[in-house]
């Protein structure tokens, strides 16, 4: 593969043909929607909501985890570009995309040697732990290829109410400001899910945030 070549395609066919576009984005961004998705490359939000650049602003992580304003370690990377959308860019909408067969979901479901392996990763999808012990825990019949999948819509369920832990997410989300949701995109069938934060998943993400908070009071 010739990044290079690629690149030159890019100035020549794409920028020549759509110049006068991006000479009026050089003047600014105004992104409609932050996209919080996972770092896996299947997964590209100009491609799912059919929007070009300006439109999105992005943040991709392992598991498209947002840590939790009460975290005892913080990730000070991810909340930034979350403030920074919200305090300066003034989004509309925060979607979280969880995705199926994700990598970072598989390892928490079968975490075997990953701390080892690979333990800056561990450390961060070890955020997301609660979750699969919650679906071991109230589903322990169910076959584990339908607890891998419920753990990947219920991890991105989950983020909404751990960016309803910062006041300036909440307050926005109150006021009418913003809006929050969870998509689930299933790559081999190319639908996606829609969760809003009232949704059904709502119950079960307060009885994990509770385990949650009761696994760390004991630590």
């Amino acid at each position: 593969m010739d990044l290079k070549k690629r690149i030159e395609r890019f100035k020549e066919l794409e920028y020549e043909f759509n110049k006068d576009f991006y000479i009026k984005l050089k003047e600014g961004q105004n992104p409609h929607t932050l996209f919080i998705a996972c770092s896996d490359s299947r997964v590209e939000a100009e491609t799912l909501l059919q929007a070009k650049a300006g439109e999105i602003f992005h943040i991709r992580n392992v598991a498209n985890i947002v840590p939790r304003e009460e975290e005892p370690d913080t990730h000070p990377s991810v909340v930034s570009a979350i403030e920074y959308a919200v305090k300066i860019l003034k989004v509309k909408n925060i979607i979280v995309c969880g995705h199926s067969n994700c990598g970072g979901c598989s390892a928490i479901r079968n975490p075997e040697g990953k701390k080892e392996l690979l333990p800056y990763t561990w450390e961060w999808i070890s955020q997301s732990i609660s979750i699969s012990d919650y679906i071991n825990h109230k589903y322990p019949e169910m076959k584990e290829e339908d607890k891998a999948i419920m753990l990947e819509k219920l991890n991105a369920v989950q983020q909404l109410d751990n960016l309803m832990t910062y006041d300036f997410v909440r307050q926005a989300v109150e006021s009418g400001e913003l809006n929050l949701q969870a998509y689930y995109y299933d790559i081999g069938t190319g639908s996606i899910s829609v969760y809003n934060y009232d949704s059904i998943f709502s119950d079960i993400i307060k009885e994990i945030t509770s385990s949650r908070k009761l696994f760390l009071e004991q630590e």
